[in-house]
Parts: structure tokens; sequence; C-alpha cells
């Protein structure tokens, strides 16, 4: 009996070992071209998006400057201080105008000089007119008027018509003279508003909302500056970042904890120092926030995140499963066990993720390892999951299948 069962094992072995080096002997065999793929994944659904970091603070988009001149004004005292928040039409200080003060007595004198004259007209017109009215009322009985008849050079002889012509001739000359200081009049008018609404002005008042940066009280211009209320982020790009940056450009920030988004405005071309040979230069930057959140304090620190590119919802693997960068391309596992080289084309990688154009589709199967060179169209097979290995998978393979998989399997190494 034992002897037996020395000659099967015997036989079994030797068949074991023959079978063996057959199926390796064997041109195309599928033992010989089988490759054992311990590192795999599936084509994502996934986006690429490329950025760089940098840093800046948060600072007032725009300063505006408020000058005293002195010329015919006197400076009385500032109405605000630093600090002070400040909206459109808040006085800010105030002046006098002495010189205008003077000029303003001094018309408004000779305006009432010039209306006492029209008042005088029209008293000596109104006695021309009266003595009119009794020449030709009563030209035999008049009494004559000798101190009008003198003003008016009339001789004595003269007939009633002559007199009444000169008197006519007169008023009419009183009456020009009247308008023309009534003209004068208006002129003074016209003056004296000019001055009221220069001299109205003896506070100035801000022209828009934000915060009193600086008070100069030695009174040199400007004497007041003011920060709006707007704020933006600044900061400076190196020349790496500046080659990428472009005005328009997408950016997250986080400042105190808070998340910021917006984009890219000025980019200043001309470096914020003076170029030398020896150093890196660094270019001043403004990022546009979409929303100004409260409270944000000027000068808070800000970490900046600038989109340069992306492509959203796109087919991507990893940049370690493409072969030959310069005519790209992947190991594809389909579902009869084969690898298939795949000719792709790439878009956009960052940060280990490649985006592929071309080539592969969302959830098809390729190998991770580019360190290794394999065959096209070669058998494949992967880690055994046990865990995946259920009753219902086996029910769906032929018994062919079974026993191919089961020998491709004890012999692979």
């Amino acid at each position: 009996m034992k002897k037996w069962i020395v000659i099967s094992l015997t036989v079994v072995s030797l068949s074991f070992i023959a079978l063996n080096g057959y199926l390796i002997a064997k041109k195309d065999s599928k033992i010989q071209h089988t490759v054992y793929v311990d590192n795999w994944t599936r084509v994502k659904k996934d986006d690429v998006v490329q950025t760089f970091e940098t840093e800046g603070i948060i600072m007032p988009q725009e300063e505006y400057d408020v000058y005293f001149h002195d010329r015919d004004k006197e400076f009385q005292r500032f109405l605000v201080k630093e600090g002070d928040e400040v909206t459109a039409g808040t006085p800010l200080f105030e002046y006098t105008t002495p010189e205008l003060d003077k000029l303003r007595e001094t018309l408004e004198l000779e305006r009432q000089q010039t209306e006492g004259e029209i008042a005088g007209i029209d008293i000596y017109i109104s006695k021309l007119l009266d003595y009119q009215s009794s020449i030709s009322s009563t030209p035999s009985y008049f009494e004559p008027d000798f101190t009008l008849e003198e003003d008016l050079n009339i001789n004595e002889d003269a007939s009633s018509d002559v007199m009444i012509h000169t008197i006519e001739q007169e008023i009419y000359k009183q009456e020009l003279e009247k308008s023309k200081l009534e003209e004068k009049v208006k002129k003074y008018d016209s003056q004296l508003s000019s001055i009221d609404e220069q001299s109205s002005s003896v506070m100035m008042v801000s022209e828009t909302d934000g915060i009193v940066k600086k008070v100069n009280e030695k009174l040199g211009n400007p004497v007041i500056t003011i920060t709006s209320n707007v704020k933006v982020i600044e900061g400076q790009l190196t020349e790496n970042q500046f080659n990428l940056a472009e005005t328009g450009m997408l950016f997250t920030a986080n400042v105190a904890g808070k998340k910021l988004e917006g984009t890219l405005g000025k980019i200043n071309s001309y470096p914020v120092n003076e170029p030398k040979i020896d150093e890196e230069n660094h270019y001043h930057f403004e990022a546009i926030m979409t929303e100004q959140p409260e409270p944000l304090a000027i000068g808070s620190k800000a970490d900046i995140s600038v989109v340069t590119a992306e492509a959203i919802g796109i087919p991507t693997i990893p940049e370690k499963a493409i072969y030959n960068i310069k005519n790209p391309y992947v190991y594809l596992l389909n579902e009869n066990s084969r690898i298939k080289k795949q000719s792709v084309q790439m878009g956009l990688s960052f940060e280990g993720i490649q985006e592929m154009t071309k080539g592969v589709q969302i959830r098809e199967v390729l190998m991770v390892s580019p360190h290794q060179a394999h065959q096209n169209n070669a058998y494949f097979v992967t880690e055994m999951k046990p865990n995946r290995l259920t009753k219902s998978a086996i029910e769906d393979l032929s018994k062919h299948e079974i026993w191919e998989f089961f020998l491709i399997g004890l012999i692979e190494k």
C-alpha cells in the first residue's frame, strides 16, 4: 500500500513538472506573458486646478487728499481727528475769508450809494413831471420854477412848448441814467451773492465715505487724508508668479479664519524696487474681493491662492501612470484580462493629477507601474481580494475560465 502511494505521488509530481515545462516553453503561452499587477487605478472624473500661493495684507482701495489753500482764507480749526469715520458731507475743518469780508463791505457800501443816486433821480423825475403838468394844464397862469429852469437852462422868455420839450428830454436823460445805475446794482448783487457762496463754505466737507488716516496740524498740504471704506488685498509677486498672473484671475484667501474670494485687479509691471542683476524682482498687485466682510481690520494678513488655469469635471489619472511624456501612453486593463497599450493626449496637470483629453474614458482601469515595461496584449493578474470572492461571482464564470484562472494563478510567481 505504501509503495502504491509513493508511485502515485511520483507520477503526479512528474506530470506537474512536465506540464509547467511545456507551458513555459510553448510559444505564445499565456503563462509566459502574464503580468502581475500590484497597483492599478480607474480613470476618474475630477477637477484639475493650477494655482500658486502668495501672501498679502488688507488695505484701503483708495486714499483721498484734502487741501487747504490759504489765499484769501484764514484757517480756524479741525473738526475731525485721526481714526474718525466720516461720510460724504461730514465737516472736516473751518476757515474764514477776511479779504472777502472786506470786499463785501466795500460792495455793500457802493450798492447803497448807487441806490441813493437812483432814489435822487426818481425824486428829480417826479418834480419834472409835476412841472411839465403845471405848464400843460394852465399855460397862462403857472408859476415858474426858477430852480428847475436854471437847471434845465431854459430861457425865461421861452414858450411853453419849448419848455415842455426841454423837460421831456431831461426826463429821458434821467431815466437813461437811472437804468445804468440799476444795472450797476444788479452787478453788485451778483458779486455779493458770489461772495456769500464762498463765505458760506467756511466749513470744508468730505466728498466721500471713509476713515481719517492723517490730520496735518501744521497745515501742510494735504491737511487731511481719508482712506476709503472699500478694502482690497495688496501683496507682491515673484518673477515666476508675475509671468503666470493676469488681471481677472480668480483667487481665494484666508484672513483670520475667513474665506474670501475675488479676482486679481491691478498688477504693476514695474518692480517694487529698482531692478538689480543679483536680486529677484517683486511686483505689486491688488486683489479685489467679491464681498466686503465686516469687520476686516486694515493690515490683516491674508494667505492667497491664485487660480492660473482650471479644467472642471474632466477625466484624470495619476501622472505616474503615464509612460514616455514626449509620446505619452498608458496601459489599460480590459475585461478580457489583457493589457492594452493606449496612446493618450494630456491637458492640465497639478500636484500629481493629470487631465486626459484623449485616449481614455472615465471608469476605465489602467496600471500604475511606470517603472516597468510591459508587452501589449499580455494577460494580467492582480492580487486576490478574498472579500470580493463571492458565490455569485464564481457562478458567473464558465468551467473553462475557472480552470484557466486556477492554472495561471498557480504557476505565476
